[in-house]
């Protein structure tokens, strides 16, 4: 044979051509038959011919013949049952390389395809062309090869440059599963010559297997195969959370309504009944990802304005809990025991008198700022800021013990001090007077949950509790905290200074209050 002038192909593409007419050949070649392969050139082409000694093709099919869904077995009784995409993907293929693909045969005598490439790559796109020769792998050719019981591959020398048809770095990725080469090649063609990254497995166990590495982001699954179907498939993967979600079609040729709706219940997001053309496989896969894209969209937006809302009131470890499911947040109003936290800035409206309106706003902030990070550093939830006041609660909306509670608004009141006397050191440094606190801590029952309408509402607690954490911070002296008997309760007596009776606004009884020692430390 004559060495054959410079070709440009994609070899995996060009691949399935050969397997498809060697693969031919061999179903409809009896055992003492002969499969001659052979390599011609002519003037501006490269003629590549596989013939067989097999039944052959009756005249009136051969028009059809490289049609989808037509099956080339000229047989009284089929031997061979398949899909008859294997001819309209060789026919396909061989157009993406500029070529044509004919077929002549004589019924009971025999078949022959001939399949025309130009040489040279005059006829390409030059972006498509990758200048480097490729080396013949015969032992590729054996493993493609490996279910073709019977037929000879016969060797001829050719130079081989690739075409690429590479898909795009951030197009989607599909994995086609079917027990059947013909249609796992089709839909594999079909895809990839949209820009797909396409993966292919012959059976639902390689196919779960794949799942692990490759992710796709959709699956289409044949109904019928042998092992595991695809729905077990379908019920596998719904099982597992990682991909719950992953949008699923289900092609079959069985297209009654039972087992349409029963696709539909083990979680088949759309169904594809054979035969199928192009343009349908094309809306299915592009609707479902257009779709699911959506709903990662939407799920993102929800997460982020659900987490935007959240950290106004809650520390970002709560916060991610709540996003990530492992926090459940009922935030419907319903009694529970809480701590309750109230501090304000003494002798606020001298000192927003003295600096004004621009700088007191930037000081006041600065201050909100530093002691929102100490309660939340303690575990606490910040209910509100009114005006330099700040209202913090412990034990809701996670749950703590009234010990747990109660040590966590000392460990944060502590924190708050610290802070402050860093903000004092910048601040003096300024021309700033010191700015003292006072606080107050109590511990009962309120009410907490959302409060509002469905325009504006507010995560807060309600309650004579909160009255009585408010009306020990009026009581309490500049730079004091005052704990009342229920929250000192659970405390180390080292924590407490003093106790003395106050008589609090609104309240006829005098309350036994507790002075916490302040330590210029953090506290753990």
């Amino acid at each position: 044979m004559e060495l054959c002038p410079t070709l440009y192909l994609d070899l995996e593409k060009f691949d399935k051509v050969l397997y498809n007419l060697l693969s031919n050949a061999v179903k409809f070649t009896p055992a003492n038959g002969t499969i001659t392969v052979a390599l011609t050139t002519q003037a501006q082409h490269c003629v590549l011919t596989v013939s067989d000694t097999g039944i052959g093709i009756r005249a009136d099919q051969l028009p059809q013949l490289f049609e989808r869904f037509q099956q080339a077995d000229g047989s009284v009784n089929r031997r061979y049952e398949g899909s008859g995409l294997g001819l309209a993907l060789v026919k396909e293929l061989v157009k993406l390389h500029h070529g044509e693909v004919t077929v002549s045969s004589i019924y009971g005598q025999g078949t022959q395809f001939s399949v025309v490439i130009p040489y040279g790559r005059g006829h390409l796109p030059s972006e498509q062309v990758v200048e480097a020769p490729v080396n013949l792998e015969k032992s590729r050719a054996v493993v493609e090869l490996a279910d073709v019981d019977e037929g000879e591959m016969i060797s001829t020398p050719v130079v081989l440059n690739e075409i690429a048809f590479a898909p795009g770095s951030g197009a989607a990725k599909v994995l086609v599963v079917d027990d059947n080469p013909d249609l796992r090649n089709y839909v594999s063609h079909v895809l990839q010559h949209q820009g797909y990254h396409v993966r292919t497995a012959q059976s639902g166990e390689l196919a779960l297997e794949l799942v692990e590495s490759y992710v796709p982001d959709l699956i289409l699954t044949d109904l019928m195969m042998p092992g595991l179907s695809g729905i077990d498939v379908i019920q596998r993967l719904r099982a597992d959370e990682r991909f719950h979600s992953t949008p699923i079609i289900l092609l079959t040729a069985k297209v009654d309504d039972e087992t349409r709706i029963s696709g539909v219940e083990q979680g088949a997001d759309a169904y594809l009944g054979k035969p199928f053309n192009d343009r349908e496989l094309l809306a299915e896969v592009r609707n479902l990802l257009a779709l699911k894209a959506n709903e990662r969209r939407v799920a993102e937006l929800n997460q982020y304005l659900t987490e935007s809302v959240l950290r106004r009131f809650l520390p970002n470890s709560l916060v991610q809990k709540a996003a990530h499911g492992q926090l459940q947040l009922d935030l419907q109003p319903e009694p529970r025991l809480v701590t309750v936290l109230f501090s304000d800035i003494v002798s606020f409206t001298p000192l927003s008198e003295q600096l004004g309106s621009r700088r007191i706003a930037q000081v006041l902030n600065e201050y909100l700022e530093a002691m929102t990070d100490a309660i939340f550093e303690s575990g606490g939830t910040v209910d509100k800021f009114m005006g330099d006041g700040v209202m913090a609660l412990f034990g809701a909306p996670e749950d703590h013990s009234p010990a747990q509670q109660a040590q966590q608004a000392v460990n944060a009141v502590q924190l708050m001090h610290v802070k402050l006397i860093e903000l004092n050191q910048h601040w003096t440094m300024e021309g700033m007077q010191p700015v003292q606190f006072r606080c107050g801590i109590h511990q009962g029952d309120a009410v907490v949950g959302m409060f509002g309408s469905s325009v504006r509402a507010d995560y807060t607690a309600i309650g004579p509790c909160v009255n009585i954490a408010s009306r020990l911070q009026e009581a309490a002296y500049p730079d004091e905290i005052l704990v009342s008997s229920e929250v000192a309760d659970h405390l180390d007596g080292n924590h407490l200074q003093s106790v003395r009776p106050v008589t609090l606004r609104g309240v006829n009884t005098p309350l036994l209050a507790h002075s916490l020692k302040l330590r210029l430390e953090k506290t753990g």
